[in-house]
């Protein structure tokens, strides 16, 4: 395939993941309306996407097997998998839903998908990742889009803001080193069965922190619950996992960064005509600039890093 073609394709899955992933902060705050714990939360999450995960672990070692393909199953690229998997959706999955009592859908991805900072600063320290000038003028353009929005909404919130968005920024620092160590394992494993391992140890972390600290009788919900947990899993997890995991694969964890900046624009627009939250001036600035980011990127191709 193409250089071109690669690099459209890397764009698309970057931005598709960055959707599908934008939706869940929507999702959780009607489920906090039933007073569910980011505990139970994140059991029932992970309990109903790690069936999926087990299924495709299984075809992608079957199709490997099949065509050949050279896969790195020593013991220390599963443990580094299996390390990034617990750190990138256990920790910061648990940091970000207790951020999202604190503050709205819009504030809490605004303040997460700032990661494209800390993926560049974790890839300079350790990777050697140097960036193009279309990569530096996305990430001027983004940044600033979202520091329009973000100057403008810090106005609207109480004291909790600040609890808040500190556990939200932790989760995104976590989250950059996700996307910056996955690079290689991903090399040796392939993107779907890197993404396949990581979370499945993810939700083994998960399940034992329940096991240890939760209530089982919190368990019981409504079938709403269940029904929007499902979502989550599905739309919200699984899906937008490959789909990061094949755009860092074909693009790089840089550009792959700058695409999750659309994140806040799905969700500001979800917040607004879904749970009825404020879209002022500001916002529709900042969410221009966001997309112009987006936009010079894809414009032309350019090196992975």
């Amino acid at each position: 395939m193409k250089v071109a073609s690669l690099q459209k394709s890397g764009i698309a899955y970057g931005i598709i993941g960055a959707a599908l992933f934008s939706t869940k902060p929507i999702l959780i705050k009607f489920i906090y309306v039933y007073d569910v714990s980011p505990a139970v939360l994140m059991a029932l999450r992970m309990a109903f996407s790690l069936p999926f995960y087990l299924v495709f672990a299984y075809f992608a070692v079957q199709q490997r097997k099949r065509e050949n393909i050279p896969t790195d199953y020593s013991a220390r690229t599963l443990l580094i998998t299996a390390f990034i998997g617990v750190n990138g959706y256990y920790l910061a999955s648990y940091l970000d839903l207790e951020g999202l009592t604190r503050i709205t859908a819009q504030f809490e991805r605004l303040i997460l998908f700032t990661y494209p900072v800390f993926v560049s600063i974790l890839g300079a320290l350790f990777l050697g990742i140097k960036f193009t000038r279309q990569v530096f003028i996305s990430l001027c353009l983004t940044y600033c889009g979202l520091a329009v929005i973000f100057a403008h909404d810090l106005h609207d919130f109480g004291p909790e803001i600040v609890t808040g968005s500190l556990l939200v920024l932790l989760a995104a620092i976590i989250f950059a080193g996700y996307v910056v160590f996955s690079k290689n394992p991903i090399a040796r494993l392939g993107s779907r069965l890197f993404t396949c391992f990581a979370m499945m140890a993810a939700s083994v972390a998960i399940l034992v922190h329940f096991i240890i600290v939760g209530d089982f009788s919190q368990l019981e919900q409504p079938w709403q619950v269940y029904a929007l947990v499902m979502a989550i899993a599905v739309f919200a997890t699984v899906l937008p996992t490959f789909f990061l995991a094949e755009a860092i694969n074909l693009i790089g964890p840089g550009p792959t960064s700058i695409m999750g900046s659309a994140g806040p624009v799905f969700t500001s627009l979800m917040a607004v005509f879904v749970l009825g939250e404020k879209f002022g001036t500001a916002h529709f600035f900042g969410t221009v600039l966001i997309v112009a980011g987006i936009a010079w990127l894809a414009r032309k191709p350019q090196r992975s890093v």
